[in-house]
């Protein structure tokens, strides 16, 4: 694992911990006399239900809010991870996408399923056991398409520096590089040696 997979798990263990804590558990106010809703819907703008029943259209609101919440943060980490990993070695940049995916995908499983357990409750109103899980396979898939897509693109970007570095000409150490030049001009040095002579002996005949 590189460093920013690293500090990415333990920043989305932490970010999976405040997603329940302070965004579905207030869903359980739905079920508290008095008590009212009243969280983040993740485009601008806000939920706010109080004294009713969590009914169709509360628990649309609901899952598309949460729909919205997994996009965004799954787009965040590929930006971040884009500005991030940019001095890393190419090939490690390529293993890093296949971690990034995985890390995605635990974070997104876990806030699911903690989702459907909150739906769950809320809809039973204190005897969930009552109540049939919510189908969020559609959910699910939706949120792992879009690590899909974001990492296969990333990946073929990174493939095609790849290819470019391969194609580079090697870096010559300075012996190679005095080598070639040599090589390369060796006319133009047999002729500025042979004036180079001729300039001695003339010189030689004078002081002679």
């Amino acid at each position: 694992m590189t460093p920013f997979e690293l500090a990415l798990e333990s920043e989305l263990n932490i970010e999976w911990q405040k997603f329940a804590n302070e965004w579905l558990f207030k869903w359980h106010s739905l079920n508290v006399q008095g008590m009212t809703v009243d969280v983040d819907r993740f485009d601008g703008g806000r939920i706010r239900y109080g004294g009713i029943q969590f009914g169709h259209q509360q628990q649309q609101i609901f899952w598309e809010a949460i729909n919205r919440y997994l996009d965004q943060k799954i787009h965040e980490i590929f930006k971040r991870w884009d500005a991030d990993t940019a001095a890393y070695p190419t090939t490690m940049r390529k293993s890093s996408i296949a971690g990034v995916e995985r890390i995605l995908r635990v974070f997104v499983q876990r806030i699911i399923e903690r989702s459907v357990d909150t739906d769950r409750r809320v809809r039973g109103a204190g005897y969930p056991q009552d109540v049939t899980p919510f189908d969020s396979t559609g959910n699910m898939s939706k949120a792992h398409f879009e690590i899909l897509r974001l990492a296969e693109a990333h990946r073929a970007l990174v493939d095609e520096k790849i290819t470019k570095e391969a194609a580079l000409p090697a870096q010559l150490s300075r012996k190679q590089r005095i080598e070639t030049f040599l090589s390369n001009h060796r006319g133009i040095l047999t002729v500025v040696g042979i004036g180079v002579a001729v300039v001695f002996g003339v010189l030689k005949m004078v002081v002679g």
